[in-house]
C-alpha cells in the first residue's frame, strides 16, 4: 500500500492518514462508500482509495482553486508547465484564482501551503532561488528527489553558499507528481461545495464520513467555519461520522 500522498496543504493529515483509515476501517468493516468532507490535501481520501473494500471515494473541498487542480491532476497528471519559475508579482496577482493554477499557487508557492501568508520566499532570497531553480532544469534534474538534492549540492558549491539551502517549490511538486502513480486517483469524485450541500445517499450501514474542518483558536484558513453550525449538522445526520479537532 502506498503511503503518505498529498496535496501541500496547511494542516495535511498525510502522515497520519494510514493510521486514522486503520482505524476507521477496523470499527467498520462494511464500509464501502466515504465522503471526506473538509478533503484540503487529499490525504485522506487518497489513503482511502487504497482501501479494496472501498468502493467509492468522495472528495470535497471549498476551496475552487484546490479542487480544480486536483481535477487537472487527475485528468492530465503533473504537466511540465506546473515546474515552470513563478515570481512574486505573478503569485500575489493570480494566489485567488479559481482555476488550477490559482489551486497550484496555493498548495506549492505559498508559505507553510498558506496563500494568505503570500509567497514562499523573501524577497532578498528570491533572485538567488530562482536562479537555482532554473540551474536545476538545465542540468538535467528528472523531478526526483536524488536528482534535486544532487544538484543543489553542485549549486552551492559554485555559488560558494554554506548552510542549508532548499528549493521548496520543488520539494512540494515531487508531492504532487506521486499523485500520478495512484491509479486509483481516476475513480475519486471531485466537489467544490459546502459540507452541507454535498447529496450523501449512499447506504448508511456501509458509510463512513470524515471531516477535517480549520480547527477553532487556529491561524485562519481562507474560508473560516462556524463550528456551531456544523456541530448541529453532525447531531442531525443519520450517519457515521469522525471529526478530527
Amino acid at each position: 500500500m502506498i503511503k503518505g500522498l498529498g496535496m501541500p496543504y496547511m494542516g495535511s493529515k498525510r502522515k497520519l492518514a494510514p493510521e486514522i483509515l486503520n482505524y476507521i476501517i477496523q470499527q467498520n468493516p462494511n464500509c464501502k462508500y466515504f465522503y471526506d468532507l473538509f478533503g484540503g490535501g487529499g490525504a485522506i481520501s487518497f489513503m482511502a482509495l487504497q482501501y479494496p473494500q472501498i468502493k467509492q471515494v468522495f472528495y470535497n473541498e471549498l476551496n475552487t482553486g484546490v479542487c480544480e487542480l486536483l481535477k487537472k491532476i487527475q485528468k492530465d497528471g503533473v504537466a511540465d508547465e506546473m515546474y515552470n519559475w513563478i515570481d512574486r508579482e505573478t503569485f500575489n496577482k493570480h494566489k485567488n484564482d479559481n482555476d488550477w493554477f490559482g489551486g497550484l499557487l496555493k498548495t506549492c508557492w505559498s508559505f507553510g501551503n498558506n496563500v494568505e501568508k503570500g509567497y514562499m520566499f523573501g524577497k532578498e532570497v528570491e533572485p538567488i532561488k530562482k536562479e537555482a531553480h532554473e540551474y536545476l532544469f538545465a542540468n538535467g534534474y528528472d523531478k526526483t528527489t536524488k536528482t534535486r538534492n544532487a544538484l543543489i549540492k553542485q549549486f552551492k558549491l559554485d555559488k560558494n553558499i554554506i548552510g542549508i539551502f532548499q528549493l521548496q517549490q520543488l520539494q512540494q511538486l515531487e508531492r504532487l507528481q506521486q499523485l500520478e502513480r495512484l491509479q486509483q486517483l481516476q475513480q475519486l469524485e471531485i466537489s467544490n461545495l459546502s459540507y452541507k450541500q454535498v447529496q450523501i445517499a449512499t447506504p448508511i450501514e456501509e458509510t463512513v464520513v470524515y471531516l477535517d474542518p480549520p480547527y477553532r483558536n487556529t491561524e485562519k484558513y481562507q474560508h473560516d467555519i462556524n463550528h456551531e453550525k456544523l456541530l448541529e449538522w453532525i447531531n442531525a445526520s443519520q450517519y457515521k461520522i469522525y471529526l478530527s479537532s
